[in-house]
């Protein structure tokens, strides 16, 4: 078995992209106030079933409507652990759905997950709906999914062959799947995802462990983006078979990216998600940002404490972006009738014409 581009790198170089990985999960969250960021508190674990999964519901009787949440590729719970706070304040219950955690130099941190990126069972997020379902907190209560990055290619993934959602939420996301990686994956023939036990076609990166390897290069500029754009245009026979049937999901969607994204085509992907679905006639709100990049999940607030800062054209995706989230989640998962977008979202009902507010 050939050992991937990630295995073949220095343990230093690992927990280098250990660090560059959670940043740019942390990057998303980085405007939140000390108290926002704190772990949930009386989170709930919710088994075997779903092992590293937490549940947390708001203050007040139930039931209530319940967001998934996905991370990316930093792994662990971490995106849903900082997502919560945001989420609970809105009156939603949260399901946090880890499906990986690689060591990354210090040790897995939910050790019962995969390490390796590698066949992650599309089959989890199936498991979570059916486990919301009988809960007393949720039973009978919309079913919201949120993924960003990586966690939106499981989230278009999963919803796309599994019924039972309400809406989907995917930020930055990908419109095909990805190679896998990670500890027993074997280079250019690991898929990311899997269904029902059987990995699903995928797209091959390029030039991945050359681009990893500027990682520990000074004055290098390493660009994620680049081996997964060199990859899609070396198989255009494999994009088809990869691609994401987002016209298979049948209850609304937002998608969010960004032209510059870094770290892969998020923009040209989310844009192309939504030309699907319109073409369906599917419910769709998306903002597609020209020139903001990667880190298009947060709150549109510049942090104020750490050395972390976003760029002018991220924070004012983000300032679109987030009260979208807000008024598609309440639309869709509370029942509030039509919403009112922001500027810069562009809204396709299912069944009328495309509108940008």
């Amino acid at each position: 078995m050939n050992p991937t581009p990630f295995d073949r790198l220095p343990a230093a170089m690992r927990r280098l992209l250990a660090a560059l990985a959670v940043a740019c999960a942390a990057a998303s969250f980085a405007a939140m106030s000390a108290a926002e960021a704190r772990p949930p508190e009386q989170a709930l674990a919710v088994g075997q079933a779903l092992p590293g999964a937490f549940f947390q519901r708001p203050e007040g009787p139930g039931p209530f409507p319940t967001v998934i949440v996905l991370g990316g590729s930093e792994g662990g719970d971490f995106t849903a652990r900082q997502m919560a706070p945001l989420l609970l304040g809105q009156g939603y219950a949260v399901l946090g759905l880890p499906y990986y955690s690689p060591d990354w130099g210090g040790g897995s941190s939910l050790p019962a997950l995969p390490e390796a990126f590698h066949d992650i069972p599309l089959d989890r997020l199936e498991t979570a709906r059916d486990w919301l379902r009988a809960q007393p907190e949720a039973a009978g209560s919309p079913i919201g999914v949120y993924g960003v990055s990586k966690g939106a290619e499981f989230a278009l993934a999963g919803a796309s062959r599994i019924e039972g959602f309400d809406a989907v939420v995917a930020i930055v996301p990908s419109d095909v799947i990805w190679e896998g990686w990670g500890p027993g994956t074997t280079e250019g023939r690991s898929s990311g995802f899997s269904w029902r036990g059987e990995p699903l076609p995928f797209v091959p990166y390029v030039g991945m462990r050359a681009e990893l390897a500027k990682f520990g290069q000074p004055g290098s500029a390493p660009r994620l983006r680049t081996p997964h754009d060199a990859g899609r245009n070396a198989h255009p026979d494999r994009v088809e078979a990869a691609r994401i049937r987002v016209e298979a999901i049948d209850e609304p969607v937002l998608v969010a990216g960004g032209d510059e994204d870094g770290t892969w085509a998020s923009g040209p992907m989310a844009q192309r998600i939504a030309e699907q679905r319109a073409a369906a006639g599917l419910t769709t709100v998306s903002v597609v940002a020209l020139e903001a990049g990667h880190g298009l999940s947060g709150t549109g607030v510049q942090p104020s404490h750490g050395t972390f800062r976003y760029s002018d054209a991220d924070l004012a995706a983000q300032a679109i972006i987030w009260p979208a989230t807000l008024a598609f989640l309440a639309e869709h998962l509370k029942g509030q009738g039509d919403a009112v977008y922001p500027a810069g979202a562009v809204v396709v009902r299912a069944g009328r014409a495309a509108a940008s507010p």
